[in-house]
């Protein structure tokens, strides 16, 4: 388990990393190359997460390496991964519907962001949404947030997933704040589930948001084959 003094480190270092490094490439981009809007955003993007994940991943690799080990049966993991998926989809399709019933029919800002950088650039944007984003988010969410309340899990649960929902409406869409909570409850849920282990819910994580995007191409082609 990491120790209080990495916990902290971690933490710093997300908050200023997201905030820091988006805004210097940003400006380097757009003043030196440039560079258009959703391009531009689609390889901040995916700079700022490739460093951020690269440092987080060193900060906790004893935690990865140890986690490896504790992994007995692959067949028993791949199925825990399918029951993950099901509860991930769930929490989204229930997140999605309270919206609609309290009336908002628009996107989250996020969600938008994310789609247009997508088309953008696709390949940056296939990297940095699923493989490095969920990396950092399980290392930052689930491996940090959770053990601040080792004494009490729930708690951790509680707290790491509405800080979670907040991160990812934080640009606009603030009502989306249900869906994204009640994702990082499920991502949550199966940390714990799996006694803590940071490869289950990493791989969930990866496989959720690979599964997003190609349903978000799927779905894309066929509005363009049925309505040019």
């Amino acid at each position: 388990m990491l120790t209080n003094g990495k916990k902290v480190s971690i933490l710093v270092i997300y908050v200023v990393g997201m905030v820091l490094l988006p805004m210097v490439f940003f400006i380097v981009g757009a003043l030196l190359f440039g560079m258009r809007d959703m391009e531009l955003m689609a390889i901040v993007n995916f700079l700022a997460y490739l460093i951020l994940c690269g440092v987080l991943l060193f900060l906790s690799r004893h935690v990865f390496k140890e986690d490896f080990k504790k992994i007995e049966s692959w067949g028993k993991f791949i199925l825990q991964m399918g029951f993950g998926l099901l509860l991930t989809f769930s929490s989204i399709f229930v997140g999605n519907s309270i919206v609609l019933l309290l009336g908002t029919t628009e996107a989250a800002a996020n969600q938008e962001h994310i789609v247009n950088a997508l088309n953008a650039m696709p390949i940056l944007m296939m990297i940095t949404a699923v493989v490095f984003a969920p990396i950092v988010e399980e290392i930052v969410f689930r491996l940090v947030l959770i053990n601040l309340f080792n004494w009490k899990p729930i708690y951790g649960l509680i707290f790491s997933s509405l800080i979670f929902g907040l991160v990812h409406v934080i640009i606009g869409g603030w009502i989306h704040i249900i869906t994204y909570s009640l994702a990082g409850l499920v991502f949550g849920y199966f940390y714990l589930r799996n006694n803590k282990n940071i490869w289950h819910v990493t791989i969930l994580h990866v496989l959720h948001n690979g599964l997003t995007i190609g349903l978000v191409f799927w779905l894309q082609s066929l509005i363009e084959m049925y309505y040019g």
